[in-house]
């Protein structure tokens, strides 16, 4: 059974970065009394500033750090490998695990210089780290289960994967709400309106009457015929 198909690095990735904080209003310290002001009925009460905000964004940087470093590490021990050496998968499983080990190490003396105020925040940092401790546990008992697996192992070291699985699941919860909190989704921006439907195309003028044609001209009145000629008057008789 291979480490890595139980808890790759991905996968501690994932948990680790899923610890998240629910910031709440913290209780700090502040005197603002004046001491100019001595009279009970002007004394105000000062509301403790709310560091969620600034404290979840240093804990999202922070984290963003240890992973790159936890990756460097890993990339730096497997690097001293000869290309035969990477070939063995017993022996890149160890280097990679030895690596990982170291660097939860320095990850957890590095949580304690974060100057965190909320105490949503700390309870985050302090997931984060719970869940960074388990995971190199069951790195640790996965390494012996590999050299010995006998039904107690198995059974041990599903005990722990069930229990950082846990871990995640609450780590995801307190992720989902402080990012809804402090680091909102933008919202989407406005469909665009439709565009107006264009105006329809004014209906085509009627075509003008054809002119009426004109009266056809009265034909020419006939010429009067002429007047006979007269008959010529008879000759007269001739004289006996």
């Amino acid at each position: 059974m291979n480490t890595l198909a139980k808890i790759s690095l991905s996968v501690l990735f994932t948990l680790f970065l899923t610890a998240c904080e629910q910031p709440n209003s913290t209780k700090t310290q502040s005197s603002a009394e004046s001491p100019v002001q001595v009279k009970e009925e002007s004394k105000e009460e000062v509301k403790p500033a709310d560091t969620g905000a600034q404290d979840y964004k240093m804990l999202r940087e922070w984290q963003d750090t240890q992973e790159k470093a936890l990756n460097d590490a890993i990339k730096a021990a497997t690097e001293t490998l000869t290309d035969k050496q990477k070939a063995d998968s017993t022996l890149m499983q160890e280097t990679v695990n030895n690596a990982l080990l170291a660097q939860i190490d320095h990850i957890k003396i590095s949580a304690e210089t974060l100057n965190i105020q909320n105490n949503e925040v700390k309870a985050l940092k302090d997931k984060t780290l719970e869940v960074l401790t388990l995971g190199a546990q069951m790195i640790v008992e996965g390494a012996k289960m590999e050299k010995n697996p006998t039904p107690e192992a198995h059974k041990a070291f599903g005990e722990l994967q069930t229990k950082l699985n846990q871990l995640a699941e609450e780590g995801q919860q307190l992720e989902n709400i402080l990012r809804a909190k402090y680091d909102p989704a933008p919202a989407p921006a406005p469909a665009p309106a439709p565009a107006p439907a264009p105006a329809p195309a004014p209906a085509p003028a009627p075509a003008p009457a054809p002119a009426p044609a004109p009266a056809p001209a009265p034909a020419p009145a006939p010429a009067p015929a002429p007047a006979p000629a007269p008959a010529p008057a008879p000759a007269p008789a001739p004289q006996q």
